[in-house]
């Protein structure tokens, strides 16, 4: 009989992550219409919108070294290189294997991304560990540019749209992911396959911190 796997990510793990990415993607979708211009785009990612009368909303890709790459769309963000992609959900802050090999790209909405699956052995885990940790050096790493590039009012004035309460204050997000980072890191004593996205990267104490969105 097959042991049964522990969670992949603690459920308190997978709380803070879902309440934190909610709020940083309500965020990223006002940076898409700042006055200045799409900070996503002046960033260094690249945005593809679906063709017309297709449904679903726009993919942005960003490079992750090695190959990998880095989307984000509306409902979630996949890290991934050649052999291996993990999707992880907005809803939920799930990470999940995706094959590439099965789906058509570019990908528009969620349900384009197959069957996407729970991990089902102990290496399989720590890759999707891996990506937590990936994502959440990206998010850290882009709030501190955003902060740097266009001032805390701007976030605060995204937070002012937003009805339901953040669960950190305007000027912690970048600090919040990182801490989201360690914990995640903290699972596992292997390296990180998924190492951050090198554009403009800020390292130092927060070592691996995003690179596309900084």
């Amino acid at each position: 009989m097959t042991p049964t796997l522990p969670l992949t990510l603690p459920l308190e793990l997978r709380r803070d992550g879902e309440r934190l990415f909610e709020i940083s993607m309500w965020c990223l979708g006002r940076d898409v219409n700042h006055p200045e211009g799409n900070l996503l785009l002046r960033r260094g990612l690249s945005r593809e919108r679906p063709p017309e009368g297709q449904k679903g909303g726009s993919v942005y890709t960003g490079s992750l070294p090695g190959g990998g790459v880095l989307k984000l769309w509306a409902f979630g963000a996949l890290c991934g290189d050649s052999d291996e992609s993990i999707y992880i959900r907005r809803d939920g802050f799930t990470p999940l294997r995706v094959d590439r090999a099965l789906v058509r790209w570019p990908v528009f909405e969620a349900e384009a991304l197959g069957s996407a699956q729970a991990p089902s052995t102990p290496e399989e885990q720590r890759l999707c560990r891996a990506a937590v940790v990936t994502l959440s050096e990206w998010m850290g790493g882009y709030e501190a540019w955003v902060a740097r590039e266009v001032g805390l009012s701007w976030r605060s004035a995204c937070f002012a749209e937003r009805r339901k309460a953040p669960p950190v204050q305007v000027g912690e997000l970048a600090d919040a992911w990182w801490r989201i980072a360690a914990r995640a890191r903290s699972l596992d004593s292997v390296v990180n396959d998924f190492t951050a996205p090198a554009v403009g990267g800020m390292r130092g104490p927060h070592a691996g911190a995003t690179a596309a969105n900084r």
